[in-house]
């Protein structure tokens, strides 16, 4: 249960988050998106923008946050956001590292996490990306 955030910046590249590798923490060492869990009377929407302040040090509002992915029986969601920063311009607060890759490169990838290899492979050819 979660929100999750694909960004994306203006050249049409988006964010990934390398999570720490942490034994006791869910994929550790794989590339997956920003994001986390969604607290206790806590809106879907307002968990995504508490991630961001917390992970990227990135202050958005609901109106820069497009729902891409609804899934309530399970408690997941995933919002897309544009942004036209780059690397140097973003703080990284959780994970090892970030990098922004196209869709065809982050599949590329061995360690991805696996939820988000087969979301990117289901819905990278439709209108979200």
């Amino acid at each position: 249960m979660g929100s999750s955030i694909i960004i994306e910046k203006d050249d049409g590249k988006f964010l990934f988050q390398l999570r720490d590798n942490k034994p006791n923490i869910n994929n550790p060492n794989k590339w997956g998106l920003f994001g986390g869990g969604i607290k206790k009377d806590e809106s879907p929407i307002n968990a995504a923008i508490r991630e961001l302040k917390e992970e990227l040090d990135l202050s958005v509002k609901e109106k820069d946050l497009e729902l891409v992915l609804s899934m309530p029986l399970i408690k997941k969601y995933v919002y897309k956001l544009k942004i036209n920063k780059g690397l140097h311009e973003l703080k990284l607060k959780e994970g090892a590292d970030m990098q922004f890759f196209s869709i065809e490169e982050i599949l590329k990838k061995k360690n991805v996490v696996g939820s988000l290899r087969w979301f990117l492979k289901a819905h990278h050819k439709q209108d979200i990306f």
